[in-house]
């Protein structure tokens, strides 16, 4: 009998599915579709919005590890960069993510780190764009989607090693969505997870995925708007058996079992983390992102409502559990734009269904060629990226340290540490954005309290620090300006350094730029 169901389901989703099949075919004849012009304008907003935002403080400590995998030939297992938890064991959980960035640094410097995540994006929301598309939605529609999703992503763009896992999320929809419609291409889930572990710790939020298409193939029925179908036999055997291989796949990697336990450990035990990083924090919806978020949400609400295509249960529970991730922690707003895309897309009706008839591909394609030329001529170059770095980190600074051979124990601005470590790697420093390691031995609590005056000059004792770096206009460069233990002896419109006054030594002049 649940054969004979399963059997009429099959059926009536082949036939449901024909006139997309169709429309498909006809944009696939069409040789530059009109499909293809609205992504143009997606990654036209990608590139755009890409260039602005290159001032990723995390980038400069992955180009630090990679280039240190690529001398040493050996994976980093302890902390060889700081003075307050040197030698403290360490997981380098994105270390194949960082590879391509140094590849690409090595070969073509600034742009070269633009290029690589620009790709990235196109190639994520290329997916997303295109999944909409195969659930039938309009090119207009599904373009004005992910546009408002790319925007609703923005905070977490930048030269970031987490593109790479939500690149896997995307392709792992993939897998899913065609195996749902041809019962082929499961068994690159194995291989993907592999991957996708030794590039990012997000691969639990891929087994949340397959979880929901799993138990949601469970039942079979209809709730009001909501409808759920069941997996045969066969595709449920698949399923569990390639869950239970993409689990295996966990475990190639170069750390064995702490690497598949490291994104427990973050939720158990870097609690100070999520408390005061910024990109773990809530969202506020006073805030541009939080008040598109809500938009987003009043758009599911919407569709709910309005459209008269039913729901499937596995859309509601993951778009749920999307906007649930995404409004607890900011960087989950990108997750949140990947998921939501496929959804949403094919329930907006603004723009009238696509008539291959009215298309014209060679407009298409010169539209789309112009678009290509602006992506390309606003491409900023290398002189341009550096002077936008340069005021946000302090390279004068790190410039004057070295001539003067400055080499005692530095305290600075928490999203310095990298930028110090890639340029000056013969300083050691305070603390950098691998934050797991300074959490355990207390390092990071001692440095939020410096950085919110409380007790800093007893703690910078505590920590024998020599200098001080810090952004001008800081809390703690008021206090030193005004401390007779510290001195300013260089000062410029992105820093301020400072130095201990030895007991008995008078001031130097300080050396502004």
């Amino acid at each position: 009998m649940t054969d004979s169901l399963v059997g009429t389901t099959d059926s009536a989703t082949t036939s449901a599915d024909a006139p997309l099949e169709k429309t498909l075919d006809v944009q696939r004849r069409n040789f530059f579709p009109f499909s293809l012009l609205w992504f143009s304008i997606v990654a036209l907003e990608l590139s755009l919005l890409a260039g602005v935002s290159i001032t990723e403080s995390d980038i400069w400590v992955h180009l630090r590890n990679a280039q240190e995998l690529l001398t040493r030939h050996s994976f980093l297992r302890a902390d060889l960069y700081t003075f307050t938890t040197a030698g403290a064991p360490l997981l380098n959980f994105e270390w194949l993510s960082e590879l391509p960035y140094y590849l690409a640094f090595r070969a073509w410097g600034l742009p070269g780190l633009l290029a690589v995540y620009m790709v990235l994006l196109w190639l994520i929301f290329g997916v997303v764009y295109y999944l909409a598309l195969r659930r039938g939605a309009n090119g207009g529609d599904a373009a004005l989607v992910t546009m408002a999703a790319v925007a609703l992503g923005y905070c977490s763009f930048g030269p970031r090693m987490h593109h790479f896992g939500w690149l896997c999320l995307a392709v792992l929809l993939l897998v899913l969505e065609r195996f749902q419609r041809t019962g082929k291409g499961l068994w690159l889930l194995p291989p993907l997870f592999a991957l996708w572990i030794n590039l990012h710790g997000s691969w639990v939020f891929g087994f949340v995925v397959v979880g929901t298409y799993i138990v949601t193939g469970l039942v079979e029925g209809q709730w009001n708007n909501v409808v759920a179908e069941r997996w045969t036999p066969a595709q449920l055997k698949k399923l569990l058996l390639v869950s239970a291989a993409s689990a295996v796949a966990l475990f190639a990697n170069p750390y064995g079992y702490k690497l598949v336990w490291y994104p427990f450990e973050l939720l158990s035990r870097q609690q100070a983390v999520r408390d005061n990083m910024t990109e773990w924090q809530s969202v506020d919806f006073h805030s541009g992102w939080g008040k598109l978020a809500m938009c987003m949400i009043l758009a599911l609400l919407a569709a709910a409502w309005f459209s008269p295509q039913p729901w499937k249960l596995r859309d509601v529970l993951l778009a749920a559990f999307a906007v649930w991730a995404s409004l607890t922690h900011l960087r989950f707003l990108l997750f949140a734009a990947i998921m939501l895309v496929p959804i949403l897309g094919p329930r907006l009706r603004l723009f009238p269904p696509y008539d291959a008839k009215k298309d014209k591909p060679w407009l298409n394609l010169a539209i789309s060629a112009a678009i290509v030329a602006i992506i390309v001529g606003s491409y900023p170059s290398a002189a341009q990226l550096q002077k936008t770095l340069d005021a946000y980190f302090p390279r004068d600074a790190l410039r004057f340290m070295q001539q003067k051979q400055i080499t005692g124990r530095l305290f600075h601005y928490y999203a310095f540490g990298g930028y110090i470590e890639w340029n000056a790697p013969t300083l050691k420093t305070f603390a950098d954005p691998r934050t797991d390691i300074f959490v355990y031995n207390g390092v990071l609590d001692d440095y939020l309290k410096i950085n919110a005056i409380d007790r800093p000059l007893e703690l910078l004792d505590k920590y024998k620090i020599d200098y001080v770096l810090f952004p001008v206009n800081r809390p703690l460069t008021y206090v030193l300006d005004h401390s007779a233990g510290w001195r300013r002896i260089y000062e410029d419109k992105v820093a301020k350094l400072y130095e201990r006054v030895p007991a008995g030594v008078s001031t130097l002049k300080v050396q502004s730029n």
